[in-house]
Formats: structure tokens, sequence, C-alpha cells
């Protein structure tokens, strides 16, 4: 199995490459060379994708090992540092997982894409008259005639027939295949009759070749190219064919004739140059000359060389986008966000949003220490993010130990109201395995307090060129956050509020707690609790508390206070139940100042 990887430090593609076999990843040595050096290492190759100092990634932090039912087992080689995954939760130190390509990884500020490397088109049988599929290379024993020799002879007419077919297959592996490189040198050296050709890139400051490929099969050891014509070739974004003498430069001995063709890319800027040289005289040519024809046809195939770096260009771009919207979306959304921009511009819609917030962050943190505290809210967030997503909600920010989610935008989506309460009740069901995983190191359970609030708001990205953040914004988005905070008044870990409350169907259990007044926003609300399972004790619990919350209301005072006494004998731990008995007591020492609209105090 072909896989291709491809590694994004702060967001920014910085190194791609291609593997069938095992992989490690990890931060550079001592004895190593800098990003992004490959070198061989117990039946494996080792790629260095983080410097020296770098201490975020490990020295031996990923491997990736494909297998034979097209699954990759990711091992995580670091002692301390988790890996984050965009499907299995989090690899930590010295484990690992089983996952199916494409997936994302996750180490400090590098994401790791794994994906599966689109092989080229299949073969097609030939024709009699030897017209090839597209994509297709000639057969071995085919043999096409330079294009000076088919200027001469009987046979011009086959002959350049068979040339414009191999020149197109070039132009077919630029809009297809990973090996156009080559291919545009070996064209070079076949079509035009020369001994050697590169596609020679331009960084800025030096030509590098790519894939030199030569007449004989061997390249000369000294054999460089001539800085002379290329940098003519870029200065004036044209063609040059030259001749030059057998006493020349060092790097040009025994060289005659020499050809550069620009490459450009789509700002017309010179990116690089198809090259190539000739030695000696070529089977049936009179001259070394390069001639105008042999000339043109180099441009041609430089053509197709820009056409293919232009495509991996868009393909570097395409991937870094869909690497940044998985971040946020559920692949299925970030796949349509890909092929429709627009619907990350802002506009109003009507949305669900989510806040969860950790309880107890800053006593665990301090207990703790930095390093064990990233790992385990790490965890946490992986786990809640898992939960948000599995009901396709959208990420919209982490801040410290409260993540952030909505449901409804970019696209609209039926029943969002209840795809919040979901996820929220998933999130409640994963503090179990949490809990367990971090017992020892915790020494106490933890618990969360989750707020959900629907509502029209403008969504869009809240953020900037430099920095994206795709979110809501407004009143809606303000209740939601409110909501979280009154859990903590209300002793509940889930408060939906009536606008929520109104869209649901009876799949989600609910209770009526109280009409709230939150901080910074006069117009009170309905908050509700919900619960994963209804069974007969908490359905005897809600009717008879939401009867005692109906006479508090209607300032039945002394009837409210005997229902939540009874009930809270029988529900000890009804933390709600105790609430409502406090505030009913103190209603029946001043009557005339309640007002059964509870207002909270603090966020």
């Amino acid at each position: 199995m072909n896989l291709s990887l491809h590694i994004y430090h702060q967001q920014q593609p910085v190194y791609s490459t291609r593997f069938s076999g095992p992989v490690e990843l990890g931060r550079q040595q001592a004895d190593e060379q800098p990003c992004y050096n490959r070198v061989a290492i117990e039946g494996a190759v080792r790629i260095v994708v983080a410097n020296q100092p770098e201490a975020t990634f490990s020295r031996r932090h990923v491997r990736l090992e494909p297998r034979a039912d097209g699954k990759v087992v990711v091992r995580n080689l670091s002692a301390a540092v988790p890996i984050a995954t965009d499907a299995a939760g989090v690899v930590g130190p010295h484990d690992h997982r089983e996952l199916t390509p494409p997936f994302v990884l996750v180490v400090g500020d590098r994401s790791i894409r794994v994906e599966p490397d689109e092989e080229s088109a299949s073969p097609m049988v030939s024709l009699a008259n030897m017209t090839l599929a597209p994509g297709q290379q000639r057969p071995p024993s085919t043999r096409i005639r330079p294009i000076g020799a088919a200027t001469k002879g009987g046979d011009e007419g086959e002959t350049l027939l068979q040339w414009l077919q191999a020149a197109m297959s070039v132009f077919q592996s630029a809009a297809s295949s990973p090996d156009f490189l080559e291919r545009a040198a070996q064209s070079v050296v076949e079509l035009v009759g020369l001994d050697t050709a590169s596609v020679v890139l331009w960084d800025g400051a030096a030509w590098t070749p790519q894939n030199v490929y030569t007449h004989g099969g061997k390249v000369p050891a000294n054999w460089r190219p001539s800085r002379t014509i290329l940098d003519a070739a870029q200065t004036e974004r044209r063609t040059f064919r030259r001749a030059t003498s057998l006493t020349g430069a060092a790097s040009l001995q025994g060289v005659e004739a020499l050809v550069a063709a620009p490459i450009l890319n789509a700002r017309g800027d010179v990116i690089g140059a198809l090259y190539g040289d000739r030695r000696q005289p070529a089977e049936d040519r009179d001259s070394v000359d390069i001639t105008q024809l042999e000339a043109m046809l180099v441009e041609l195939l430089a053509s197709g060389v820009a056409a293919g770096l232009a495509r991996l260009e868009q393909e570097r771009t395409a991937l870094a986008a869909r690497v940044r919207f998985e971040q946020f979306f559920t692949p299925e959304l970030a796949q349509q966000l890909e092929s429709h921009p627009d619907l990350l511009e802002g506009k109003d819609a009507e949305i669900s949003a989510l806040f969860c917030d950790v309880r107890g962050f800053s006593r665990i943190s301090e207990r703790l220490g930095a390093v064990r505290t990233f790992a385990w809210i790490c965890d946490v967030m992986e786990e809640f993010s898992e939960c948000i997503q599995r009901f396709n909600g959208v990420l919209v920010d982490y801040i410290g130990d409260e993540v952030i989610a909505m449901w409804g935008a970019p696209v609209e989506t039926p029943g969002h109201e209840t795809l919040a309460c979901q996820a929220a009740l998933e999130m409640v069901k994963k503090l179990v395995p949490l809990n367990e995983r971090w017992a020892n190191e915790l020494g106490e359970p933890v618990s969360i307090g989750v707020g959900i609030n629907s509502g029209l708001a403008r969504v869009g990205n809240t953020g900037s060129s430099r920095k994206f953040k795709y979110g809501p914004l407004g009143n809606t988005v303000n209740l939601a956050s409110r909501a979280q905070g009154a859990t903590k008044h209300l002793k509940s870990k889930i408060l939906i509020t009536g606008q929520t409350a109104a869209k649901l169907g009876p799949e989600i259990n609910r209770r009526r707690l109280s009409q709230v007044r939150v901080v910074n926003i006069e117009t009170p609300v309905d908050l509700y609790e919900i619960v994963a399972v209804a069974d007969k004790p908490w359905c005897e619990l809600r009717d008879r508390y939401e009867t005692a919350l109906d006479a508090m209301e209607r300032k039945e005072f002394f009837i409210a206070t005997k229902h939540l006494g009874n009930l809270v004998a029988d529900y000890p731990n009804d933390g709600p139940s105790q609430l409502l008995l406090s505030r009913a007591v103190n209603a029946l020492i001043s009557r005339d100042d309640f007002d059964h609209v509870w207002e909270l105090e603090s966020k």
C-alpha cells in the first residue's frame, strides 16, 4: 500500500513524501542533519521533522506502520508527550492506535496528515498505430526517433505522431502523476536527442537540479548545469540555446550545446527551468547544434512541467485548507467547505451553541504540574471533541479548560437542538472512562458543566486573515455561556434554555428547574436540566420537583416548602431540590420581596 505523508508547521505545509513501509518521525539528534533529513534505521525510514531545540517533539516520537489490510499502526514512542488524532482520541506515551487513512495526527504545533497515494491511471492496450492511453508511457521496445531526425527520411508523419503522443504523455503526467519531473527530463533526452536533461528549480538564491536523466544511464560525477544560460532564461523569461567549446568551464568539459527553457508559475515568476545538454553528435544527425525546432520542443515540455508544479501547489493549498477545516468540522463538512468556501462568509443563522467547562481545573492543575496537566486536558478535550463531531457539531474554540461548539452552520442542520443535547449527554458519559484513566493522578473524580442555547446568531470567521476562527457571535451565544455558568448554582451537569427545550422531542429527558435572570441579560430565561436515562425514580423526582416549582411561582410558599421537604428527604443528593427548598424557606420569611425569577449574581 502506497501512502502520502504531509507535515504542517503552524498550519503551513512544510514537507511531503510517499511511503509504503514503516516510517519514524522525530526531533533532530546530535549526529543528524536538520529538517527534513531521511535516514534508514531499524527496518524503517526516519524523517527529522523538528530541529534540536524544539522540545515539543521527542527525538523518537511517531512511528507509522502500514498493514496489508489498509490500516496504519500509529505508535507513540515518546515517554511523555501524547499524540492527538482526529479519529481515535489521544495516543498516550508508549501507546498505539490502528487508524484507517486518511487521518491527522497533532504533536505540539505540527500536524501530520496520512492519506492514500493516488495511483496513476491503469494502462490500456495500444492499437496497431501505437496510439497510447492517457498517462501511459510507450513500451520499452518502441523506439521514437528524436525530433531532429524526424525531419529526414520518408516517415516524417508517423514519427511526428509518435513524438506528439510522447509529448502529450508528459502533459498528462503533469496533470495526474507524481513522476512528471522525471518524465519531462526523460523526454528531453529521448525526443530532442540530448545526452543529459534535468528540471532545475530556482529557490530565490540558487539553482537545484531535480531528476537528472542521462542517455547513458549514469550521470557524470562532475555534472552540473550552466548557471549562465539558466540566469539568462530567468532574466528574460525566454528559452535560450547555445554552443560551447570543448575547452570551456570545468563543469562544461565536453559539452557542445546547451538549452534552457524557463518554467513559470501562475504569477509569471520564473521558478525553474527545463535544461539539457549535448556532448556528441546523435544518430542520424549532421550537427551537434540544438535547432530552433528542438528548442521549441523543450519550451513546450517546460510548459507541461509548469502545469504540473502549479497542480502540486494547488494540491498543497487545498490540503492545507482541508487540514485546517478538519480541526473544526467533520470530514464530510470539511470536504464540502473545500468545494464551497463561500459558506464561511458571515451570515445570520439559526444555531445551537454549547459551552462546556471542566470543574476544578485550577486546583487539579496545581496538583499535577504543567506537563501532566497538559496531557490530562488534551485527553479530556480530545474525548469531548469526538463527542461534538460525532453528532455533526462544529468545534469553535478551546479556552483553557473550556470547549465551545456549535450546530446549524455553516450549513443548515435540521434538529440541531437535539444534536447539541445528544453531544452534551455523550460528554457526561465520557467522564466515566476519563476518571478511571486518571484516577491515580487526579485523586478525585472530575465533573463538568454544560450550557446550551438556541437561536439566531451571526456566524463566520470571527478571527482574522492571520488566525482562522470560525464561530458565532450574539446574544444567543452569550446566553449559552451563562447557562453553563448557572450549572454551578443549580448543581447540575447540563442546563439548556427554554428556547432549546421548545424544539426538542420526547427522546431528550428534561425537567424545568427555574426561571432565572443572568448577568448582563435583562430578559428572564427558563432553564432545564437534561439527563441520559429517565428511569422511574427520576420521572418521579421530575414530577414532584415541577409541582413544587409551580407552587413557588404562584407564591404558595408553605405548600412548596412541604413538597420540597419531603422531596429532599427522599432524594437527598438532588442539588436543585436542595436549592429550591432554601429559596422556599427564605420566601416564607420575606413574602413581599419574593420574585420567582431567580437573579444570578455571577456568571
